[in-house]
């Protein structure tokens, strides 16, 4: 495989190809292993148990600043209070808060660490063959030494960002529109005795000209943005000390005394609301930032590129093994072009609440704020930004209709992800569960053992012993009324959904044709293994 761009989803879609002992070229432009910027912050935690998978999460757990709490003002008065209670059995947090480029720099040397991944810095990569007529990909870029060099692959996928020399390359049109956002953030270090939540103010007393926003992000690390007007230069704000002044103010309104700090980073953003028209051209993939991007403000942006790059691997992977049927790699875009789609919305909402563009919008979001100052009924009016959640792939056409009685999690749904023992070792579910299509047998009753295998594929006697799994009390997050059994894809994600008393074996059968993107007939190709 041939991955443009080294940036977070470049370097994860590495680490995954990587795991399913897939050979991949990455052609990143930069000579630095990350972007070094205060660019994306918050991880939410089903993004957290990607990276425990791909085996990057254990310093994002140790020094991220984990929150479930988000506090909203208008001027002084406190009017939204939200909270995102982690489940008991849960191994994540709701969201941990810890810089982009840090994560660059962790999945840099993991992939730099396997013998799968060759890594090509400093050069700029062009798209010459789609490969829509042939077999292979072909994908041109000139070395440090002005030599050039072509490179053949089954598929290309493009990592290369929001300005995609590739998406241009082939044509594919960027939809959407440039936000009135422009905004200031600063990484900067002190003893501030904060607890780890999410601030937003609306019109503070000590920024009544905008929108202020703070994170804790880990070891005495805190992050700022300050809505700012298109002219202000960041590093100008820096070299002027103008950013000490301005984090002082945020810390005295809070009554916290003179703290010394450091300034890590400064630097200045706007943000875009697009979607690509289409996630590719013949064998040419778009994920991340190339595919899609939107306002940070819901932490839609990179969480949405990881699942991106899990959605697409395994479809890659399964495709280059020849157990795929036609319709398995034209599902990416089918799912993750609704999922773009759905996120731009959300996001676009949001600004329109949080950045209005003239005056009169000004005035009726600061009408609203005032309403719900007032009166706790109004919160509901309130957008200060929707918190990313996986999205669902219902409408799939991996996805098999639902046959149950609506409890318990849905076909489409990301399986929840809950600790359980084996053996005496504590792991989590989806690290039993990821990597191959799975089934898991969860009984209703409380403390009862839930038991998985991994089916066979086509053309293959693959056929595990089933494994039994002592839960550690999942409770309604996965029990249903009655017992069922869930068909998991390779991303962790339910392909079918069936009651456990019936002829669910003939079902499953069905199913999994359907989830590898095979025609679903009356004689399928895949048996079931025996719960």
């Amino acid at each position: 495989m041939i991955i443009i761009g080294g940036g977070p989803t470049g370097l994860a879609t590495a680490s995954l190809l990587a795991r399913a002992g897939i050979r991949s070229t990455v052609l990143e432009r930069r000579n630095t292993p990350s972007c070094g910027q205060s660019r994306a912050v918050t991880v939410q935690g089903d993004i957290l148990s990607l990276y425990d998978r791909m085996g990057i999460a254990e310093e994002i757990r140790a020094n991220g600043a984990r929150w479930s709490l988000g506090r909203t003002y208008y001027g002084d008065a406190e009017v939204v209070t939200l909270r995102w209670p982690a489940p008991e059995t849960s191994p994540n947090p709701p969201f941990v808060n810890f810089p982009q480029f840090r994560i660059e720099e962790l999945l840099h040397e993991h992939v730099s660490a396997a013998p799968e991944v060759t890594l090509v810095h400093g050069v700029t990569a062009s798209v010459v063959d789609p490969g829509e007529k042939g077999e292979t990909a072909v994908v041109r870029y000139e070395d440090a030494d002005g030599v050039t060099h072509e490179l053949s692959a089954p598929y290309v996928i493009a990592a290369d960002g929001v300005r995609s020399p590739t998406r241009k390359g082939l044509g594919i049109e960027f939809n959407g529109e440039r936000t009135n956002g422009h905004f200031l953030v600063c990484d900067f270090r002190g003893a501030v005795p904060f607890t780890s939540e999410r601030r937003l103010w609306f019109s503070p007393p000590f920024y009544p000209e905008g929108i202020v926003l703070m994170h804790h992000i880990g070891q005495d690390t805190w992050r700022l943005d300050w809505q700012v007007s298109p002219d202000l230069d960041p590093d100008e704000e820096n070299r002027s000390g103008r950013i000490t002044q301005r984090i002082a103010d945020v810390l005295a309104h809070a009554g916290v005394g003179p703290v010394e700090t450091e300034i890590l980073r400064c630097n200045g953003y706007t943000f875009q609301q697009r979607r690509a028209e289409s996630f590719g051209k013949g064998r040419v993939f778009l994920v991340g930032d190339a595919a899609h991007v939107v306002s940070p403000f819901g932490a839609r942006g990179m969480n949405s590129g990881m699942e991106d790059v899990a959605n697409l691997v395994w479809k890659l992977a399964l495709t280059l093994r020849g157990e795929a049927g036609e319709e398995l790699l034209a599902s990416y875009e089918h799912e993750r072009a609704a999922a773009a789609t759905h996120h731009v919305a959300i996001t676009g909402e949001s600004m329109k609440f949080m950045t209005p563009g003239t005056a009169e919008g000004l005035a009726v979001r600061n009408e609203i704020l005032a309403a719900a100052a007032a009166d706790g009924g109004q919160v509901a009016r309130v957008d200060s930004g929707k918190l990313y959640e996986p999205f669902p792939y219902r409408d799939s056409p991996l996805t098999s209709p639902a046959d149950d009685d609506g409890s318990g999690p849905r076909p489409g749904d990301l399986m929840p992800d809950v600790l359980v023992s084996s053996g005496g070792e504590r792991r989590a579910l989806r690290h039993l569960l990821d990597g191959d299509f799975t089934l898991v047998h969860v009984p209703a009753a409380a403390g009862a053992a839930l038991r998985y295998t991994t089916p066979a594929h086509p053309d293959t006697d693959r056929l595990p012993a089933t494994s039994l799994v002592h839960e550690e009390d999942s409770g309604p997050v996965l029990r249903a009324a009655r017992d069922r059994v869930y068909l998991v894809r390779p991303d962790c994600y339910i392909a079918a959904a069936f009651t456990a008393s019936d002829d669910w074996r003939t079902g499953v059968r069905a199913a999994l044709d359907r989830a590898l993107g095979h025609p679903v007939t009356d004689t399928p190709r895949v048996e079931a293994a025996s719960l």
